[in-house]
């Protein structure tokens, strides 16, 4: 089983993608010098997001001052194909890192096979993150897996919502196995509905192998699963050969530094009720401030917004795509005032 520690790249989500690139070097460092293997680094949305949403350096610039690092651990990326370009995960390459993780929601994922391919001919360990995969059911998902098996080391359930329950992950699993047999798969899991951990447990049990952690859980809506509680967790069921005393108190303290390092950025590390929302729903906080913008423009209540939208539409956001759900919404509201009360 493999922890890969996220926080240097799914936690840049809490501070606006921008960790300096001497914070982010140092607390790879710390990570390394721990103990961890297996980190992932980067801009939170991937190679070449920069272009699009500074972090005030470029990849390559990052890259090169973690290639030490990257003789001493496993290093990853993150590489969604709308957002970079393939000179960009050759150049990380060039400078020793180790996996290439590319995300694409389920209609994507064929489109994203040269990706795949790519990354493989340049001796990546490859994994696909199959972002929203609660987006399709666990038999649609399995033949998706089916179909992209053998260009991936590892396949990726990702709860990007925080919306999945323990036992309906589990079913994803089964469904996988029982079309394609025991194969590489991991676990990236949003905390919203406080599930994260218990679902990473469930799905250790059904032979998941990666499991996707950051320091005190920072990420994006309401975060991931958090790593010194992971660590405890498994110490505990475990036994102490697989994450000794020491190993969990200096994760502890690094934990704690990262937390003041964010806290010092003037971020807010508050769980939202409106996290707990999107869980629910299965909304994806990446369209939060497009929903709050059209549901005042058409007089909705937001929170109400989220759970009618949500209900309709949980891969894709538009203002177009929202004026239709809203005018539909309005409809809905209206037939229902009309109607003789009994």
């Amino acid at each position: 089983m493999t922890l890969l520690e996220c926080t240097l790249r799914d936690g840049a989500y809490k501070v606006d993608f921008m960790i300096d690139q001497e914070t982010c070097c140092a607390f790879a460092e710390k990570l390394v010098r721990i103990g961890f293997q297996d980190i992932e680094v980067g801009h939170g949305l991937g190679l070449g997001a920069y272009r699009q949403y500074s972090a005030g350096f470029t990849d390559e610039a990052l890259y090169k001052r973690l290639a030490p690092l990257a003789a001493r651990s496993r290093l990853y990326s993150f590489f969604i194909p709308s957002v970079g370009k393939p000179d960009d995960f050759r150049m990380a390459r060039d400078y020793g890192l180790y996996g290439l993780r590319v995300g694409a929601e389920p209609v994507y994922v064929l489109d994203s096979i040269p990706t795949l391919e790519a990354a493989k001919s340049l001796g990546y360990f490859v994994a696909l993150n199959v972002m929203k995969s609660y987006t399709v059911t666990p038999d649609g998902f399995a033949k998706l897996v089916e179909t992209v098996k053998d260009f991936v080391d590892v396949i990726y359930l990702v709860d990007s919502a925080g919306h999945m329950l323990p036992e309906e992950l589990r079913a994803y699993v089964r469904a996988i196995q029982d079309r394609v047999g025991m194969i590489a798969l991991g676990y990236h899991g949003h905390n919203n509905l406080g599930l994260a951990v218990a679902s990473a447990l469930e799905l250790l049990d059904e032979g998941v192998q990666y499991i996707d952690t950051t320091l005190t859980g920072i990420g994006r809506s309401g975060g991931n699963i958090p790593t010194e509680t992971m660590l405890a967790v498994l110490a505990k069921k475990y036994g102490v050969q697989y994450c000794s005393d020491d190993f969990l108190l200096q994760t502890l303290g690094v934990a704690r530094q990262f937390r003041e390092y964010v806290l010092s950025k003037g971020k807010s590390l508050d769980f939202r009720s409106e996290d707990i929302l999107f869980g629910y729903a299965g909304f994806h906080s990446s369209y939060e401030d497009l929903l709050r913008r059209e549901a005042e423009r058409q007089g909705q209540d937001f929170h109400q917004a989220i759970l009618d939208v949500s209900r309709r539409e949980q891969v894709c956001l538009t203002e177009a795509i929202l004026t239709d759900i809203f005018r539909e919404i309005s409809a809905s509201q209206a037939n229902a005032a009309c109607k003789p009360r009994s």
